[in-house]
């Protein structure tokens, strides 16, 4: 296994560089399904997140799709649960990562289990330590992953361009890996996210830029994957804590 290392850019980065992250995010043509995320350390109780979105009736045993992709469940407090786990960081201005895995139920993929690798980190850094204890994890469980989550303690929600070469690694060997960035001092300060496909993980594959940040083609790279083919829902949720 190589290491993966989740980044964020930094704040010396231009205001027009910023700007340009954020043009590569391209909304599902529809309004946002949920209120804003209140996190554990807010006075007011988290609101649901997000409404459930129905998928098309399907024969009994049929693969649940949308949009031409296999419908992930992911539990509804996965997001409060990985934000307390990730408290200290934060407050230290550290980030925290986690890996969302899970099981093919045959219609659908399943999350069940939220994975905290070792692992050590800065304001805009967070990488994975002793992987083969996760590889460990995986294939006692018979666990697949099906995503990433982490945070972006003090800048706001969106795919840097590390974040977005990261989760190409996961979405070309899954279409349906999805990328969770919680941003809690910001607003919105949750989304779930993968690569348009195409252009978006075609354009990233294909990236050869050696700079940790930079940018890339103005074109729709990434999208919302909370409003596609992962749907929040009442289900069990272990932590695995390995550090």
């Amino acid at each position: 296994m190589f290491t993966q290392t989740w980044n964020r850019d930094h704040y010396s980065l231009s205001d027009a560089y910023s700007h340009s992250q954020r043009e590569n995010y391209h909304p599902l043509p529809r309004p946002p399904s949920q209120p804003p995320y209140t996190g554990p350390n807010q006075s007011a109780p988290a609101p649901p997140i997000p409404t459930e979105t129905k998928p098309s009736l399907t024969p009994s045993g049929a693969p649940e799709t949308s949009n031409g992709l296999k419908i992930v469940h992911l539990p509804r407090d996965c997001l409060n649960r990985f934000l307390t786990i990730a408290k200290v960081n934060t407050a230290r201005d550290r980030e925290t990562c986690g890996l969302l895995l899970g099981k093919d139920r045959g219609s659908k993929f399943v999350v069940t289990t939220l994975l905290i690798p070792k692992q050590h980190s800065t304001s805009d850094t967070c990488t994975m330590d002793e992987e083969e204890l996760i590889l460990q994890v995986t294939e006692e469980r018979g666990l697949i992953t099906l995503g990433w989550i982490h945070t972006h303690p003090s800048q706001s929600c969106f795919m840097s361009s590390v974040d977005l070469h990261t989760h190409s690694a996961f979405q070309r060997m899954l279409p349906e890996s999805f990328a969770v960035v919680c941003a809690p001092s910001s607003v919105p300060n949750f989304g779930i996210f993968r690569l348009t496909d195409p252009p978006g993980l075609g354009l990233i594959l294909a990236c050869n830029a050696k700079e940790a940040f930079h940018p890339h083609p103005d074109a729709p790279i990434y999208t919302d994957a909370e409003r596609g083919h992962v749907q929040m829902k009442d289900i069990s949720l272990e932590i695995v804590d390995l550090r």
